[in-house]
């Protein structure tokens, strides 16, 4: 009976899947009353933190884009190319499906050689079909960009505890980040993102606020 090597990792594919529910998350949390009119646009535009987490909801937004983009071309590689294997004969009649080279050389010894050696080009010449197509629709670049971009996010987010917002708006901007940022990774029903989407609403509510106002999330 075949056996599988499950030894591969696919911590990168995780991470952008774990991210592509962004879009699905996004609608959780509830939004307060209309925004008053008499908010000025030069108030809105005086406070620090309320334009960091504008920015930080930018570059939130285009990490969600590259995401869904790499996991089109991810899709696209698996079903013409598939991921990079071979599989190896073993001396006692079975055979077994590895990822990598590593889980390869595992498998070697001087009475299975030839079998190994066989093997060993079997797994290049798919690693060289992956790495043609991927170079040819840009599956690695977008990769890099992701990793650019979530670097960038992050940096906004350690700033964020440290930029004191000067009015309600960014209070409330300060918040959005947290949710939108933390339900993500967790059941946004678990403590605290109830409580703080309950505190969110409340503020908006004293002070006739509707979040949706207070910075543009570019949800998609």
């Amino acid at each position: 009976m075949a056996d599988s090597d499950h030894s591969t990792t696919l911590s990168s594919v995780t991470r952008r899947l774990l991210m592509a529910q962004i879009v699905a998350v996004g609608g959780l949390w509830p939004l307060g009353a209309r925004a008053r009119e008499n908010i000025s646009v030069k108030g809105r535009q005086g406070d620090p933190a309320r334009r960091l987490c504008e920015s930080w909801h930018e570059v939130h937004s285009s990490t969600v884009a590259l995401c869904q983009k790499q996991q089109q071309l991810e899709t696209y590689l698996v079903k013409t190319v598939g991921f990079p294997c071979a599989k190896m004969r073993l001396r006692d009649g079975g055979e077994r499906t590895v990822n990598s080279v590593e889980s390869l050389d595992k498998l070697y010894s001087p009475e299975n050689e030839v079998a190994w050696g066989r093997a060993l080009a079997d797994l290049a010449a798919h690693q060289a079909r992956w790495d043609a197509a991927d170079a040819e629709i840009g599956f690695s670049r977008t990769d890099e960009l992701i990793q650019r971009s979530e670097a960038a996010e992050q940096a906004l987010l350690d700033e964020l505890p440290l930029s004191p917002a000067c009015s309600v708006e960014g209070v409330l901007a300060k918040l959005l980040v947290i949710l939108r940022y933390g339900e993500h990774w967790e059941d946004p029903d678990d403590f605290p993102w109830r409580h703080i989407r309950s505190v969110l609403d409340d503020l908006a509510h004293c002070y006739d606020i509707d979040p949706a106002n207070i910075v543009n999330t570019n949800e998609q």
